[in-house]
């Protein structure tokens, strides 16, 4: 079984942003709204959004599209699926059929009504979309249909008992506006039912987002939110300091500990983002299981974790224990001596692939992985990518040897790794496997999360530990900075953010 340990992580008060140059137009001084009013949050990212289309855009990006686009099925405070959004009751009438229940009269913000029909269109898109993101989720998706203005009937060809933890990551879009504009177009100007409407964009400067003033919900208690981006943490913490933003994203021990001495208020965060060595088990060097072996017995996570981060981060040896605060049944515990004699002196050459400015320390973290593997007898070239070109080759089954991605759980079910990472038909799709494929969909086939577990614990085990397909790493501590007054916003485990009720 995961074994909990104690929880790291708390509900923060914070907000995350956008970015542009120090001194530039907009990012200082009075937004232009009454002190004592609502204003104008100002928020900083650590780079810029690939896409703002969630059919194919990854979901590190969903901080800001989801200002404007919800998901189906809002998330509790224990990451568990609950009854609050635009989906308010669901009802499993077999093993292979749930029928969900909408809340009535919803629009989205150009008048499209956002009933049933919308998201069966949404739900097809997720399916069979060849762009989709999580495309690989829903293949078991048999048909999906709308009876009425709000009920939609899902079957499934087998059972798929977290068919709800996965509509907690589908965001509803408008289905005419979608398919006029296209995904480029929608990404320029989305469209959802959300808090927030879009207001303007400078390409590679900012985006900014207005209230929605025909909102269903609790209006929000600012005017609305401007997302900006530095990639380098420096700038991130002197734009904090010099008041041009209200809230830095993303800021590393040293900085955030700098902000923390000049009198600013620093949250930090477990989440549930899981920073992975992927090893491509499909061409060498790592088609032989004594090499893949010999690198995940050569990479220390603890020290990553105590070297780079200051213990900022919590070291995580699983795959498929989700949520903050567990740990997998078992792990792979580092042993440069036997990962030496595995090696032996053939000496072979490793690419090391990583994003150069999507994750907190991210080059360190690469850097301190290829010298552990230089330490055993590799030999590393270093691949440093922008993050919309690592996806693509990800994607596009380009990469060899190993590289760092973020297995992000956006819905907070076993599965979400399991299908997104494991299976043959995956994202990565780096460890091809007829009996994890079969594990995966056993998984799936059981009565709940509790019947699964076991299952889970197995294709853990046989992944990770056996093939050494999967070096975790740690989950992210995320750190973020506040200027002085700010409050309201909030940060959640599975990179969520509400703005809704941030001041200043």
């Amino acid at each position: 079984m995961i074994r909990k340990r104690l929880a790291l992580w708390r509900l923060p008060v914070v907000a995350i942003g956008a970015a542009v140059a120090i001194g530039a137009a907009g990012c200082g001084g009075d937004p232009g709204t009454d002190a004592s009013g609502p204003a104008q949050i100002r928020a900083l990212l650590n780079a810029q959004p690939a896409t703002l289309d969630p059919i194919a855009g990854a979901r590190s990006a969903q901080v800001v599209w989801a200002t404007m686009v919800e998901p189906l099925v809002n998330t509790d405070a224990d990451l568990e699926p609950d009854r609050t959004g635009i989906i308010t009751d669901w009802k499993r009438s077999s093993p292979t059929e749930w029928t969900f229940t909408m809340r009535p009269g919803l629009k989205f913000s150009n008048g499209e009504p956002a009933d049933a029909a919308a998201v069966v269109n949404t739900l097809e898109l997720t399916r069979d979309s060849e762009t989709s993101i999580l495309k690989t989720y829903f293949a078991n998706v048999e048909s999906i249909e709308a009876p009425d203005d709000t009920t939609v009937v899902v079957k499934t060809k087998r059972p798929q008992y977290d068919l709800v933890n996965l509509l907690t990551t589908v965001y509803l879009v408008p289905p005419k506006y979608y398919k006029d504009k296209g995904p480029e177009g929608f990404s320029a100007a989305p469209v959802g039912t959300g808090p927030y409407v879009f207001d303007d964009a400078k390409p590679g400067r900012e985006i900014s987002v207005k209230v929605n003033a025909d909102y269903w919900g609790e209006k929000p208690k600012n005017t609305g939110v401007t997302f900006t981006w530095a990639t380098e943490a420096s700038q991130r913490l002197a734009l904090l300091q010099s008041k041009s933003v209200d809230i830095a994203m993303d800021l590393p021990p040293s900085q955030a500990e700098q902000a923390r001495k000049s009198g600013l208020e620093v949250v930090e965060t477990e989440s549930a983002m899981k920073i992975t060595a992927f090893l491509e088990s499909t061409k060498p060097p790592f088609d032989k299981p004594e090499l893949r072996e010999a690198a995940a017995l050569a990479i220390n996570r603890d020290e990553i974790v105590q070297g780079i981060f200051d213990g900022k981060a919590a070291a995580d040896a699983g795959m498929l224990n989700v949520k903050p605060g567990t740990q997998p049944q078992e792990k792979v515990t580092a042993d440069p001596a036997k990962a030496r004699k595995l090696v032996g002196s053939a000496a072979p050459s490793v690419n090391l692939t990583y994003p150069s400015a999507q994750y907190t320390n991210i080059k360190e973290v690469a850097e301190a992985i290829g010298a552990s593997l230089e330490e055993v007898g590799f030999k590393v070239k270093f691949r440093p990518l922008d993050y919309g070109t690592l996806v693509k080759e990800v994607g596009g089954r380009q990469l060899d040897g190993l590289y760092l991605f973020a297995a992000v759980p956006n819905a907070a079910a076993p599965d979400f790794f399991a299908s997104g990472f494991m299976k043959t038909a995956s994202i990565t799709g780096n460890c091809p496997d007829p009996k994890i494929d079969g594990l995966v969909a056993e998984a799936l086939e059981q009565k709940d999360a509790t019947a699964a577990e076991k299952v889970y614990d197995e294709l853990n085990t046989l992944a990770v530990v056996k093939k050494h397909c999967y070096v975790p790493l740690y989950k992210q501590m995320y750190a973020y900075g506040l200027g002085k007054g700010v409050k309201g916003a909030v940060y959640g485990p599975l990179n969520t953010f509400d703005f809704t009720k941030t001041t200043r």
